[in-house]
């Protein structure tokens, strides 16, 4: 229980540090986003768009801090289809190898 509630709070942690540091984008803000601003969207059954993990911009760069806080979500989100979790995570898991390739060639 200890060990659970370290856990939670080392999370919370973190995720509000990465958060602080980025200015928060409103929700207005994130529904203008295009959908390729989201690690994934899925098609609900009634046919709405439910969009998760937005971490590109309006120009579709990666905002560094909405990044981070993409990943830390990850295990958050409530998946309709529950394989959608592993595309969200090889989405976010490619922007990390684009960002070491980039430092690499500095």
């Amino acid at each position: 229980m200890v060990r659970r509630l370290t856990a939670l709070l080392m999370s919370l942690a973190l995720f509000a540090r990465s958060s602080a540091s980025a200015e928060e984008w409103s929700r207005a803000r994130i529904s203008r986003l295009p959908d390729s601003a989201f690690a994934v969207v899925e098609i609900s059954p009634d046919g709405r768009k439910v969009r998760h993990l937005p971490h590109h911009d309006e120009t579709g760069a990666v905002d560094p801090a909405h990044f981070r806080a993409a990943r830390a979500r990850l295990a958050q989100v409530t998946w309709l289809d529950p394989a959608n979790e592993s595309v969200a995570r090889r989405h976010l898991e490619r922007h990390l190898r684009e960002r070491g390739e980039r430092r690499a060639q500095r």
